[in-house]
């Protein structure tokens, strides 16, 4: 599952053309894939962990997201925060794009 994410940013990283301070759309089209694999490798660990303790059967596919998703508040936060800093990334290349001419 990690691969067709990481694939599809490195795709969009190289289609990106912005010689001036490129490196912020480019930071900003990589952080959310980057965050969700961190996320997803994140919630693997605690599935594992859950797993070990007592096994989780097929027939208990919410204790599965359970472990996998965590804590909601902190997911949501986690990804708040992957979109906050996406958008000043991008507002910051804006700003600079603009300042330049």
């Amino acid at each position: 599952m990690a691969l067709p994410i990481a694939l599809f940013a490195v795709l969009l990283n190289s289609m990106v053309d912005a010689p001036h301070h490129g490196w912020l759309i480019q930071t900003a089209l990589l952080l959310a894939p980057f965050s969700i694999l961190v996320f997803l490798g994140l919630g693997w660990q605690r599935m594992r962990k859950a797993h070990a303790e007592y096994p989780i059967l097929k027939s208990e596919p919410q204790r599965m997201l359970a472990a996998l998703i965590g804590n909601v508040k902190v997911a949501a936060l986690w990804f708040g925060l992957t979109f906050a800093g996406m958008f000043a990334l991008m507002l910051a290349w804006v700003v600079l794009y603009s300042a330049a001419g």
